[in-house]
């Protein structure tokens, strides 16, 4: 399956603050890809979203090339058709890439919080409405089960607020992509999303309180992201 969508790469160019794209806002691929081309934001991973309703929508994650600023895309078409709408799902600061193409889970991709704060803070958010308590859990738990099944870490950054003044600051939120390469659906015939799925997984800070903020499949690197992941 084509991981391209239908616009081109975002490549070079400088920016300024009133120029970056906000969370929520949408626009044409060709739009959307010259603001980010004002950005120097480049493409680095691709995946399709699974939707509430079961259609694949793609998403694509970007990031300047020093890595301080980041995007997470959606479309509203599948990844490889010609998609009408680009939007911004989410705005990241100090992006890392991990090789998932290798086994293991990297040191540096835990929290270093242990579990019973993640589970503490999961009670609290149950508590208040904010979540299920079924659906949140210690990061480093999840992760470490996930790898166990081939879905490894590809990428993580820290999501971020408009400020009044234009800036961006972290909201001590880590969202972290994760998902297993190079699959097939036939790897776990008991559970065929398995062989080719992965999540993004936002993460409160620092306890490391988790849940599964979409589930994707068809996760990989662009030619761009493997060039940048050989730097490591």
């Amino acid at each position: 399956m084509s991981s391209r969508l239908i616009l081109p790469l975002l490549l070079f160019f400088s920016f300024t603050r009133a120029d970056a794209a906000d969370v929520g806002e949408c626009a044409a691929p060709e739009a959307m890809t010259a603001k980010l081309k004002g950005e120097d934001q480049r493409s680095i991973a691709s995946a399709q979203r699974i939707t509430v309703d079961k259609k694949m929508v793609g998403m694509i994650f970007t990031m300047n090339p020093d890595r301080s600023v980041g995007y997470i895309l959606q479309a509203d078409q599948p990844m490889g058709e010609r998609a009408s709408k680009i939007c911004v799902w989410t705005r990241l600061a100090n992006v890392r890439l991990f090789d998932a193409r290798k086994p293991g889970l990297p040191a540096e991709a835990l929290l270093k919080a242990p579990e019973a704060d993640a589970l503490r803070r999961c009670d609290e958010l149950a508590k208040g409405g904010k979540v299920s308590r079924e659906s949140c859990g210690s990061f480093n738990t999840m992760k470490q089960k996930a790898e166990a099944h081939g879905e490894r870490v590809m990428i993580q950054g820290f999501t971020v607020e408009k400020q009044a003044d234009g800036t961006y600051k972290p909201n001590g939120t880590l969202a972290t992509l994760s998902g297993r390469l190079g699959g097939s659906v036939d790897d776990f015939p008991d559970h065929p999303g398995w062989g080719i799925g992965g999540v993004l997984t936002y993460s409160s800070l620092p306890d490391g309180a988790s849940i599964i903020n979409a589930v994707v499949v068809y996760p990989e690197y662009t030619p761009y992201g493997l060039s940048r992941l050989a730097e490591r």
